[in-house]
Parts: C-alpha cells; sequence; structure tokens
C-alpha cells in the first residue's frame, strides 16, 4: 500500500511542473502550450500504465474481490465505446480520465451493498444504461443534440411529438443484445463469485479516484482572459450546458450519471444576480425608435400565427395561393431567423411572448420556469393597453403545460381541443381547429389580440399523417417526381392555406378586416423530416443556417415591403411594440425593433450565435472577440433572469 501511495505521488510531483508550465505559456504563447499540453498528456497515461502494473498483484486481488462488478464495468465501457464510434465523437484529453472515474464511482458504490442489493444494482444499471444509449442514438438523430433526465417532465410530450420518428441503426440491436447476454452472465458470476469487501481495497480505490480527479484536473482547459467563460471545461462540468461536449470529455456513462444528479438538484439563484441584472439593463437601455412604421397599427387588433413548422419549401401559388398572396402583400422579412431551442415548439412560444432566451441548462423552460412572473411578455403589453389577450391550440392544453404557462404570460384565456369541443382528429386539422374557435379568434367588438398555434403541420410526415393523405393527391398532381416525404410535408402546409383563407374571410364577414394586423411565423424548419431530404429541397446543408426562418406581418392597404435586414424571433416583441405603441419607453429586451438599424445576431442553443457573416461557437477557443463576450455575458443574464423569477418584482 505504501508502495501503491508513493508511486501516486511521485507520479503527480512529475507532471504538476508541466501544468504550470502549460497554464502560464497558454496566453503567450499558445503553440508552445499546445506541446507541453501533449507532453503531460503523454506522460500521464504512461506514468498511469506502470503504476498500474507496478501494484498488479493488489489490482488483481481486488478484480477478485469484485469480478461480476468489474464485468459489469466493463460492459458498460464497451456500450460506451460504441456509441461513441456510432456518433463519430471526437474525444479529448479528459475523457479516459472522466470514464474512468464514473466506472470506479459506480464500483466502489457496488461494493458498499449488500448481496441482495447488489444484485440489483447490477440488473439496473445495465437496463438503465443499454437504453440510455439507444434512446441517445435516436434522439440525436432528430435534435442533434443528447437528452436530459430533466426532459421527463416533458417525456409524454416527447412521446407524442416522436411518434413514427424511429429510425433503424445497427447498434440498437446490438446494444440489446449485449444487455440480456450480460445480465446472465452477471447472474451466473454473483453466484460463482460471490463479492467480497476489503477495508484496503476501499482505501486503495479513494486513492485511485484521487489520482483521477487529479489527472482530469491538469489536463482540463482552464481558458484565458481573451477566451470565453463557455471554454472552460469546468463550466461546462459544472453547467452539463451541451451534453454532447460532455460526452466528449467526460463520457457519456460520466453524463449519464452527471445529469441524474443535476435533475435531483433544483437551479439555484443568488440574491446577489439580481443586482447584476439590473446593472446588466441599466448598461444595456433600448434605443429609441424613430421610423415611418412607429405607431403604425395603434388601436388595431391582432392575430399572430405560430404556423407549426412552417418553411416556405411548402409554398407555391397554386398550392397555398393564400398564404402566397398573404406573403406578396406583406412586410415580409427575408433574412428571419427562428432559432431551435430545446424543447423546439414550447421555446419558441416563448422566445414570442417574452423575448428572453429559454432555459438552456436548467430543464425545460415550460416545466421548471412555468410559474415565473412575466409581466413584460407580449400579452401583458397589450392588456395593459385593453386588448382581450387569448391563445388557441387544436391539441389539448395541458400539453407542454400550457394551461400554466400562458395564464403567466398573461393571456385572459388559452381554449384547446377540449374547451372547442374537438376531438383528437379534428383538432388536427387546423381549418376545423379555426371553425370551431372562430367566433373568440375573431370577438365582435373591442380591441383583440388572439395567438393561435397551429397543428397541421407537425410531423411526422409519412402515410400515417391523417391531414397529409387528405391533401396529398394535389401535391403529387404538380410534384410526382419529388421525395414523398417532402410531398407529404407539403400536403400539411396545405391544411394552413386554407386556415388562411378561412380567416381572411371571416374577418372580412364580421367586418374586421381593417383593423386586424395578421403576423405569421413558423416556429421552426421541418427538422424531423430526413436532412438529405430537406438539404435537397433547400440547398442548405449548414446545421445554423437552417433556422432560416420566415416572417409576414399583413395589414390591409400597407405597401408590401421585403425587408432584407437579418432579423431574428427575439426581434418580434419589441417591434410589435413599436408598431401598436404599446408602451412608451422600451422595456429591457434581448432583440430590437425590427425597423432600426441593430441587428440582433441570432442566438443557438448551443452557445453560439450568428451574426450575419460569421457563425462563432462560445465554446471556441478562438471566439475571443468583444462580440464573443457580449454574447457569452448576454447568455449568463438571460440564465439569471428565468432562476431568480426576476420579473416578479415589478408585481411588489
Amino acid at each position: 500500500m505504501r508502495r501503491f501511495i508513493m508511486s501516486g505521488a511521485l507520479l503527480t510531483l512529475l507532471i504538476t511542473p508541466l501544468f504550470i508550465l502549460r497554464l502560464t505559456l497558454t496566453s503567450s504563447y499558445p503553440h508552445a502550450a499546445m506541446v507541453i499540453t501533449w507532453v503531460l498528456f503523454s506522460l500521464s497515461c504512461l506514468g498511469w500504465v506502470i503504476w498500474m502494473i507496478l501494484d498488479r498483484k493488489t489490482l488483481m486481488s481486488s478484480f477478485h474481490e469484485a469480478r461480476p462488478l468489474y464485468g459489469v464495468a466493463g460492459i458498460l465501457l464497451f456500450m460506451e465505446i460504441l456509441l461513441m464510434i456510432k456518433q463519430g465523437s471526437i474525444i479529448t484529453m479528459t475523457y479516459p480520465f472522466g470514464v474512468l472515474i464514473s466506472l470506479y464511482v459506480w464500483l466502489i458504490l457496488g461494493q458498499l451493498l449488500s448481496p441482495r442489493v447488489v444484485k440489483w444494482y447490477g440488473l439496473v444499471t445495465l437496463v438503465i444504461f443499454a437504453s440510455y444509449v439507444i434512446g441517445q442514438d435516436v434522439y440525436v438523430r432528430i435534435f442533434h443534440d443528447y437528452f436530459s433526465f430533466k426532459e421527463a417532465l416533458t417525456l409524454r410530450e416527447g412521446i407524442e411529438s416522436g411518434e413514427s420518428m424511429y429510425r433503424f441503426s445497427w447498434i440498437h440491436p446490438t446494444i440489446f443484445i449485449v444487455m440480456i447476454v450480460s445480465i446472465l452472465w452477471f447472474l451466473k458470476a454473483l453466484k460463482t463469485f460471490p463479492i467480497k469487501r476489503s477495508m484496503i481495497t476501499f482505501k486503495r480505490y479513494f486513492l485511485i479516484l484521487l489520482m483521477l480527479f487529479i489527472m482530469l484536473f491538469y489536463h482540463a482547459h482552464y481558458p484565458t482572459s481573451q477566451q470565453t467563460n463557455f471554454t472552460s471545461d469546468l463550466y461546462l462540468y459544472r453547467s452539463v450546458f451541451s451534453r454532447k461536449d460532455v460526452a466528449r470529455h467526460f463520457g457519456f456513462f460520466h453524463l449519464m450519471g452527471r445529469d441524474i444528479v443535476d435533475t435531483l438538484t433544483p437551479p439555484l439563484s443568488l440574491r446577489r444576480d439580481e443586482a447584476l441584472i439590473d446593472a446588466y439593463i441599466e448598461r444595456h437601455p433600448s434605443s429609441i425608435s424613430n421610423h415611418a412604421y412607429v405607431n403604425l397599427f395603434e388601436g388595431k387588433n391582432l392575430i399572430f400565427i405560430l404556423a407549426e413548422s412552417y418553411d416556405e419549401i411548402a409554398l407555391d401559388p397554386i398550392l397555398t395561393p393564400n398564404l402566397y398572396q398573404l406573403r406578396a402583400e406583406s412586410l415580409t422579412f427575408d433574412r428571419h431567423f427562428t432559432p431551435v431551442f430545446q424543447r423546439t415548439t414550447s421555446d419558441t412560444e416563448f422566445i414570442f411572448n417574452t423575448g428572453l432566451i429559454p432555459s438552456i441548462e436548467d430543464g425545460p423552460t415550460v416545466t421548471v420556469f412555468k410559474n415565473n412572473t412575466y409581466t413584460q411578455s407580449l400579452a401583458n403589453r397589450f392588456k395593459n393597453k385593453g386588448y382581450l389577450t387569448q391563445a388557441f391550440h387544436g391539441n389539448y392544453k395541458e400539453f407542454y403545460g400550457r394551461h400554466i404557462i400562458y395564464k403567466n404570460y398573461g393571456y385572459d384565456a388559452f381554449y384547446g381541443r377540449d374547451e372547442l369541443q374537438l376531438s383528437p382528429e379534428d383538432g388536427r386539422f387546423d381549418t376545423r381547429f379555426f371553425n370551431a374557435a372562430r367566433d373568440m379568434i375573431i370577438p365582435d367588438e373591442g380591441l383583440f389580440m388572439s395567438f393561435i398555434i397551429t397543428f397541421s403541420g407537425h410531423s411526422p410526415y409519412t402515410e400515417s399523417h391523417v391531414i397529409g393523405n387528405s391533401h396529398l393527391n394535389q401535391v403529387l398532381t404538380l410534384y410526382p417526381d419529388d421525395e414523398l416525404t417532402l410531398n407529404y410535408y407539403r400536403a400539411t402546409q396545405i391544411e394552413l392555406d386554407l386556415m388562411v383563407g378561412a380567416l381572411m374571410d371571416s374577418l372580412d364577414e364580421k367586418g374586421r378586416l381593417d383593423d386586424t394586423v395578421i403576423l405569421i411565423s413558423g416556429d421552426h424548419y421541418p427538422y424531423t423530416m430526413p436532412q438529405e431530404v430537406y438539404e435537397n429541397a433547400t440547398g442548405i446543408t449548414e446545421l445554423h443556417l437552417k433556422h432560416h426562418g420566415n416572417l409576414y406581418l399583413w395589414s390591409r392597404g400597407i405597401a408590401p415591403v421585403s425587408i432584407n435586414k437579418m432579423t431574428t424571433s427575439f426581434d418580434i416583441l419589441p417591434t410589435l411594440d413599436v408598431l401598436f405603441g404599446l408602451s412608451d419607453t422600451l422595456p429591457f429586451s434581448l432583440g430590437h425593433d425590427m425597423f432600426n438599424s441593430e441587428v440582433t445576431p441570432v442566438l443557438y442553443k448551443d452557445y453560439a450565435y450568428y451574426d450575419g457573416h460569421a457563425y462563432v461557437r462560445l465554446t471556441d477557443l478562438s471566439a475571443t472577440s468583444d462580440q464573443a463576450h457580449d454574447m457569452a455575458e448576454l447568455y449568463l443574464i438571460m440564465k439569471k433572469i428565468l432562476r431568480n423569477n426576476y420579473y416578479r418584482k415589478d408585481c411588489t
């Protein structure tokens, strides 16, 4: 044991000067620092192997004391490597130490358990991790990110939204077979090689863990003063803001354990954060708007249509004549972006209604922060001007907890399919939904703001889509040779077009067409469509550019204009405030009035932004510009606003 401790201490002493030298050279001589980093990594790995060889007898003794648990640990590592290979993940220098830390922690916990409990410990771990590996592979194909256990709060919604999106992969049956074989082996091994406990073994485990943490600490990246906090491996580990990066840096098994702990720990807010938010807002006052469109729609009503998965690849003068005409007669924003965040549609709703960045680190906004106060929301701004504010959707209103969060957005009412007395199938048809809600969406008198969330355009774009089937023949007449998935998608958007036509007719019949403004914007691009199909249809291959969206602002008699300035979904709230004259001065907002000169960068869920010229990941070591630091600070302030329920103070 003494030799084990001395050799570990010697290894630490040998690599510590290299670690200090690396930190010293990082800012001034980055290339030299990189050389030192590789030397440090090579010596650490070599020293670790020598250390294990020197103590091989004791290590083998530890192995024999807990052979079944070591076997399961090896199987977990095998599953881990299979998923890394399948995803093509490029690992970092911290990866081997991160994986070993998680496995050793698992081994220690296993040997502390009674023989009866340890059996279930191994079985549950195998089943959960096998399911986790398969689930992550399925999830990342659809959402381009790994899921978190925090999203269990919206598991029902995820299953319903992900209907028919599964795609077979070789890794799924492989992992399933490995799991079954491993369970049978583990049960047999427990009978043949019962687990023994030894205080010496536990001491050795903790020493190994200590050395692994030192190695992890030495090989982590620490940002220079020019780099953002998001380049820090310690910040990544503490916040788990990018599950893809955590997997690359620390391993999938480590990510799973870290995520379980995170899920059980509520987000923390600090009293000092409120002062930091106040100071940030004071340094970033909203600009004054002075253009021809100021108060243009004052005293008019608004119908805001959030169009499910609407993309202009479906726009066609024959298939979608109402949308086509409305676009031609609108203020059209040709470089509009609608970035997709964790909970897709509900997060876009959050952005439209609050102008804030949805939760990235703390779980789904619609569940974790549904009870927050949103006094500066779109609905509250209209409400303060005497408008009736109502929201409508063809699905049941409890989906994504809309019945709670929309109340806190300030809406007077939210009508789902049950309130409209619609069957589940009828609720999916935008026209049937509109006909049921028509008289509430368009009141006969008084000012109103109606927020409509359409449903027909939702995936899957296959023969199982009832709306797609009802309009497919029309599409095939014009596009007989196109991909069937693309044609099913077009067919779903025909239903949206028919609803828009019915809306225009109803406004005219009720005599409210002249005093009503219509805004249409999609919630996200059709990301569930096979990406090669979408890329062939649009010519867009870069992921950050696929978030290019659409925004039409229509009012009878307004001169149609195509606006080429880059805009984002964060700009909608302040722009509507200015156009409708909702407040004398704009409260703090992430976005800007679209008709002003300021350009709001497109902000993404992985702490990246696009300024219209360059796409910058704040986790990139080369992200050292003033703009990058401004964006990093903005992300952190937005996180604090949610965690601290900042706008609650407006009610006191």
